[in-house]
């Protein structure tokens, strides 16, 4: 706990002048919208196995002899479902003789005292949520710990961006070719139409969001009204991250069933996709553990602690579409 600031501020002491958790005011929290775009399935296992199964063509022309055609093809499929945690450690009696000693408590065990609630409702809580949004689920790259030492962001879980690539690696994804990111808004409405009308006639037709980081999604929506003489109407504040926000918030595709949507979690990646929804696969484990923490009253420190397991991935990486930027 960092307080140094309001002391020098405020003074070490502490004065009821009517303060209260009112004026404690946060930043905005990012929400964890992208797994919002996957189908979820709670699972006791720590890996979901499927196997996708295609049979080439059969038909053929009439003839009294035998000719088989076509075989059965099985393809394994695996979703990892990673465990992820939160440890922290707090001295709530740092509080008492500060501005902030509204949140401090009279009994003896610490875990009681007003500042913890406070702190996992409006900041931890949260935080995980922003936490797995704008580090893991998309730029992830799962690096085993050591044990000893907190673990780096981006490293719980392999996030979409490294399936995607790994898929296109092995040939079973392939990028489509539609060179750099225009600059010019108008320019790259051109180019993500290009891209929803080159996806393979079985797909073509499908309804999909295409996504995209959050400053390319707005450069479309400005191409696209200037493209088409448009006024695109924004709903303002930040609403409740649900799916049917995803629906309101996507913009359309022209001559095409894909809309455009810009999500937190790509940062600022260049890269474009897009699968239908029940191709996409959210694992859950636990989950009951993903709001809820341990509290530990410990030599009059308070230690709260969660686990939990999370993961998203792919049934048909045929099923993916990509352009063919941030592929490393």
């Amino acid at each position: 706990m960092t307080i140094a600031n309001i002391i020098t501020e405020f003074g070490a002491y502490y004065l009821n002048n009517g303060q209260n958790a009112t004026r404690l005011v946060q930043l905005l929290f990012r929400p964890a919208v992208t797994s919002l775009l996957f189908t979820p399935r709670v699972t006791d296992d720590t890996t979901y196995q499927a196997s996708q199964t295609r049979l080439g063509r059969i038909l053929q022309p009439f003839h009294k002899n035998w000719t088989p055609l076509g075989a059965l093809e099985a393809l394994p499929i695996v979703i990892k479902n990673f465990r992820l945690k939160a440890d922290l450690e707090e001295t709530p009696d740092d509080l008492e003789a500060t501005w902030l000693g509204f949140l401090a408590g009279d009994g003896l065990d610490r875990k009681t005292w007003p500042f913890v609630r406070w702190f996992i409702e409006v900041h931890a809580l949260p935080q995980i949520q922003e936490d797995y949004e704008l580090n893991e689920i998309y730029l992830g790259v799962r690096a085993e710990p050591d044990g000893k030492t907190p673990g780096a962001a981006g490293t719980a879980v392999d996030g979409i961006r490294k399936q995607i690539n790994d898929f296109a690696g092995s040939g079973r994804t392939e990028p489509m070719i539609l060179g750099a990111i225009p600059s010019d808004p108008k320019a790259f409405c051109e180019y993500v139409e290009s891209m929803a009308h080159q996806t393979v006639k079985r797909y073509r037709n499908v309804p999909m969001f295409m996504n995209m980081n959050e400053d390319l999604a707005l450069r479309y929506a400005i191409g696209r009204d200037a493209k088409y003489n448009l006024t695109t109407t924004y709903t303002q504040g930040a609403p409740t991250p649900d799916a049917n926000n995803l629906l309101t918030t996507a913009v359309p595709i022209q001559h095409a069933r894909q809309r455009v949507i810009g999500l937190p979690s790509m940062g600022d990646s260049t890269k474009i996709w897009m699968s239908p929804a029940d191709n996409m696969i959210r694992l859950e484990k636990k989950t009951q553990n993903a709001n809820q923490f341990q509290i530990e009253s410990v030599d009059r420190k308070v230690k709260l602690f969660t686990d939990f397991r999370k993961g998203t991935g792919f049934l048909m990486p045929e099923a993916i579409f990509t352009n063919d930027q941030d592929i490393d």
